[in-house]
């Protein structure tokens, strides 16, 4: 016989239990704390306590003893930075000694210069290799036969007798280090086989020197130098000169280790320690006499600059006096671009010996333009594999060490040797004075050249040779005054000046790229008419290039990027007409799809727009951008690159804000439905924003309408009942049409909120029929949640007028859940009839637990009437019935699934049974017996707990009984 469910009557009143505040008397982390540092306090060290100690007093660690679990774990150290600082310890003298230390964000290290010359100078010509060690037939074995090493002297060698052995490998050594017959030419090489021969070399070189034939090493260092003698082709040497500096650089390092570790004499006491350091010395000098003797000036300059770090070993002075020395030899060559390479190899090595100096700089310096203006190279010689004009080409290669020299210079010099260089440039004419302005400009102190602008102007509109081009000039200038500016004097005049040689750049996008850096130093110290001004000159010299072919759009996207994020009052531009000009160039039909411009221009207003967006001249140009943005997405695009377009759409969408013209808001979303209507996160929101701007006008109106505000929420409601259906997502739509049905209910809109409720309803048995995946998680978790939203929304949602019998939409949702298909091994359907249980019994109440706003509810429309209790405990028993069938229906390894559903039953009966009922009190009974078997014992003694709690709360002397008796 089926159990009929009666429904008791509550008693909202009496249920009402208040919270109680407690004094706390223990800090919440107490506990954890206790056991972070007994675990934590052996490891930890006196050093990282104090490094994470702070200034600022924590409230809730001021009651500990010490600081809190989080602070601790803060001062533990990080194994992966340990280890690298570890690894970086290792490498950081041969850093230093190599790069110079940047002052300015422009400076490039050693490193950058490296890499920047490698991936810049190639060739596709044939390169000649002239070496004696790498020949086809070497086997590249290292012959230690005629090595001079260390054993010799434990098998008693004098002194005289090593000096003897030492001169006999002299005379074998080839000063040319060709070594007479033995050097072999090799040509036809292209520019991967010189690599490689190079890299043979270095490996040789190391492992020549590790065998003890330092005098081979010697020799295979001065024929890689000898390479550098032929500059040709010339747009490969700055390559050349970078791989043999490492085989340089390589041999550098093993003679300044072997110095070093002779130098040093700490373990050594008594006499032989000035024994030790006499012969420390005399051997440091000795390979500076092997390199004096060295008869081509080429190989004897490269290896002295080399090892002037050994000066440091026994006497510094020399190194510094050798700087000059060094300078002066560099005049020896003939060759400019061969000296210019050698002077930077010099300024390299002198900023590690002697950082201070600068004098030497200065000279080399002079020295480079002096050559510069004898001539590059001879007349009618030719380089077929260049490829560019010869005055191109000399203004690449010199680039590189004239602004190394620079750089070396502006980072120890004082503005007043600096100042001396810019008279050389007013002095200079032809290539010189083009490069030296172009170095100026990338290695000096920006507040320098801000001091000279108006002279660097000057020298840029004389710079007409071929070289460095005048709108990079202009760019490098516009850079530097944009970090430091000029006196605010010269601002005006400046502009003036530079702007005369912006307008005649005949390249339009130089000309744009130029204006875009020159439009940052207008937008920062000038007012937004100057910036209207110049934005009208680059929409008059883009003229007749108007066409979508021509159009340079990410040279005007930079454009207005920059004039939204520099200008003083970006608002005011909004209503400029240059600037609405050039937003007009990006039309839906003029942006090719996939081309990142159109997204970049919606992103930058966006981003730089100062609060919500109210000009509706500037809403109509972003919602046409965004169209076109929308229109660009087809098969092809990706998830991602989907995602990335919607969340920028949405934020626009969220950022338009019309103020209290809710007509023109509502207005807006309309079109912005048709213009987005292919993307399904877009119509979310705009139903989210249709839905709040409902609620604002119920704000306004404070829940009393007229009878336009009526209308207009009335169209809301519309506006949201008719996008939903568009959606794919179930789960989406379900829980918008809950959404939209709660705010047109609130702005007593019953027929919309009773259509929403309806669709509501039907959406979860397509929920229910969807696939897993298609959920976005397992339907056991989605669903219930949702079923429990809908049913609690339906509590306080009248009947429609025609509605018969009562607890219509109650019922249609009963019904939904009763008569779907469910899967046998899921627990779904129980779990949603036990939710029901509760919906259905607090809607027949005589006083409904909560209502909403202005909105008359059940218990007011039906006044109590028995028969809507009757159809309450109808549904109410069906629903029992089922889930009774669903339990009993659980055997085996499947009857452990009792325990959850047992608890939860139990509760439904316990809130809402009148269980003075016999049938009720037996069911209850067998239900306390499946959750004491199937839960774990602390659940069950919790729910006991509260039962009887809930019992003496509420007097109830049924429930009572039932603790007595029952729940033994």
């Amino acid at each position: 016989m089926a159990v009929v469910w009666k429904i008791k009557d509550r008693q909202w009143g009496a249920e009402k239990k208040h919270l109680e505040c407690k004094q706390a008397t223990s800090h919440p982390l107490q506990g954890v704390r206790e056991r972070v540092l007994k675990h934590a306090e052996p490891s930890r060290d006196k050093k990282t306590k104090t490094a994470v100690q702070s200034n600022v007093v924590d409230p809730l660690s001021s009651v500990l003893d010490g600081p809190d679990p989080l602070s601790d774990l803060l001062g533990a150290p990080d194994p992966l930075s340990s280890r690298m600082l570890f690894a970086g310890s290792q490498e950081t003298d041969k850093m230093i000694e190599e790069e110079v230390s940047p002052t300015d964000s422009r400076h490039k290290t050693w490193g950058q210069y490296r890499q920047h010359i490698l991936s810049n100078f190639t060739t596709t010509g044939t390169l000649t290799f002239t070496s004696s060690f790498l020949q086809p037939s070497d086997s590249g074995v290292v012959k230690t036969q005629t090595a001079i090493t260390e054993r010799h002297r434990a098998q008693g060698m004098s002194g005289s007798e090593r000096l003897r052995a030492r001169l006999e490998q002299m005379d074998t050594l080839d000063e040319a280090g060709g070594g007479g017959n033995t050097v072999r030419e090799v040509g036809g090489l292209t520019q991967e086989e010189f690599t490689h021969r190079l890299v043979a070399l270095r490996k040789e070189l190391t492992q020549a020197w590790h065998s003890d034939q330092r005098v081979k090493a010697l020799k295979i260092a001065i024929q890689c130098v000898k390479l550098l003698s032929l500059s040709a082709p010339e747009h490969f040497y700055p390559s050349k000169f970078i791989l043999v500096m490492e085989i340089l650089d390589t041999f550098a390092e093993l003679v300044h280790q072997r110095l070093k570790h002779k130098f040093q004499i700490e373990n050594f006491e008594g006499e032989n320690a000035d024994l030790i350091n006499l012969e420390a010395q005399e051997t440091a000098r000795n390979w500076f006499y092997k390199v004096a003797s060295i008869r081509e000036l080429l190989p004897r300059l490269y290896l002295e600059t080399a090892l002037l770090p050994c000066y440091s070993l026994f006497d510094p002075e020399e190194a510094e006096t050798g700087l000059g020395r060094l300078s002066r030899m560099i005049r020896g060559l003939g060759d400019p671009l061969i000296a210019a390479y050698a002077r930077m190899f010099l300024c390299r090595m002198g900023v590690s010996v002697a950082p201070t100096l600068n004098h030497y700089i200065a000279e080399s310096l002079q020295d480079f333009l002096h050559a510069l203006k004898q001539g590059l190279w001879p007349e009618g010689e030719a380089d077929m594999n260049m490829g560019e004009d010869r005055d191109a080409l000399a203004a690449r290669v010199f680039g590189p060490p004239l602004q190394w020299m620079m750089q070396c210079l502006a980072t120890r010099a004082h503005h007043s040797h600096l100042q001396k260089v810019l008279h050389q440039c007013e002095e200079g004419e032809g290539l010189g004075q083009n490069l030296l302005v172009s170095a100026v400009l990338a290695t000096f102190p920006h507040n320098f050249v801000a001091l000279q602008s108006l002279s660097i102007t000057q020298l840029i509109a004389g710079c007409s040779t071929p070289g460095t081009s005048q709108h990079d000039l202009l760019c490098s200038l516009g850079r530097c005054v944009n970090q430091a500016a000029p006196p605010q004097s010269q601002h005006l005049t400046l502009l003036n000046a530079v702007w005369k040689l912006v307008t005649r750049i005949p390249d339009t996008s130089h000309y744009l790229t130029t204006a875009g850096v020159w439009l940052e130093f207008t937008a920062k110290h000038f007012s937004s008419l100057e910036v209207n001004t110049l934005l009208g000159d680059v929409l008059k010299h883009l003229g007749g290039e108007c066409s979508p072919d021509h159009l340079h759009y990410p040279a005007l996207l930079a454009l207005i990027s920059t004039a939204l994020s520099h200008s003083t009052d970006p608002h005011s531009l909004y209503s400029m007409s240059n600037f609405l000009g050039i937003l007009s160039v990006f039309q839906r039909d003029s942006v090719g799809a996939g081309a990142g411009v159109t997204r970049g221009v919606v992103a930058s207003l966006l981003t730089h727009h100062p609060g919500p967006l109210t000009d509706p001249t500037l809403v109509q140009h972003l919602l046409t951008l965004s169209g076109a943005l929308h229109d660009s997405i087809n098969a092809l695009t990706t998830d991602d690159e989907r995602r990335q377009i919607s969340q920028l759409i949405i934020s626009f969408i969220r950022q338009v804000n019309f103020g209290h013209d809710f007509e023109q808001q509502l207005d807006f979303y309309v079109n912005a439905r048709a213009a987005f209507s292919n993307l399904d996160s877009v119509l979310v929101a705009l139903i989210q924003c249709v839905c709040q701007l409902g609620v604002a006008t119920w704000r306004v109106m404070r829940g009393q309408h007229s009878g336009k505000t009526a209308a207009f929420v009335r169209a809301c409601a519309a506006y949201c009942f008719i996008t939903v259906p568009s959606l794919t997502a179930t789960t989406t739509r379900l829980r918008l049409y809950l959404l939209s049905g709660s705010v047109a209910l609130l702005n007593n809109c019953l027929g919309q909120g009773d259509a929403c409720m309806k669709a509501a309803i039907k959406e979860v048995v397509e929920v229910a029929s969807c696939e897993e995946s298609e959920v976005g998680g397992q339907l056991t978790d989605v669903l219930p949640g949702l079923v429990n939203n809908l049913s609690s929304m339906l509590v306080a949602t009248p009947d429609p007028p025609d509605a018969s019998p009562p607890l219509y939409l109650l019922r249609g949702l009963t019904n939904a859940v009763r008569s779907h298909p469910w899967q046998k091994d899921t627990d779904i359907q129980c779990i949603l009839s036990i939710s029901l249980l509760h919906a259905i019994s607090a809607a027949t109440q005589d006083d409904l637990p909560y209502h909403i706003h202005s909105v008359e509810g059940n218990d007011s429309l039906y006044g109590g009437d028995p028969q809507v209790r009757q159809e309450a405990e109808s549904l109410c028993s069906a629903l029992l019935e089922d889930i009774v069938s669903h339990m009993q229906g659980l055997n085996g390894v499947q009857e452990k699934r009792c325990g959850p559903l047992a608890l939860a039953l139990f509760w439904c009966m316990v809130t809402w049974c009148d269980l003075s009922q016999p049938p009720l009190a037996s069911l209850l009974s067998r239900t306390w017996t499946l959750l004491s078997r199937y839960l774990r014992p602390n659940s069950v003694k919790l729910t006991k707990e509260w039962v009887s709690q809930r019992s003496v709360q509420l007097k109830d002397q049924v429930l009572v009984q039932l603790v007595r008796e029952c729940l033994r």
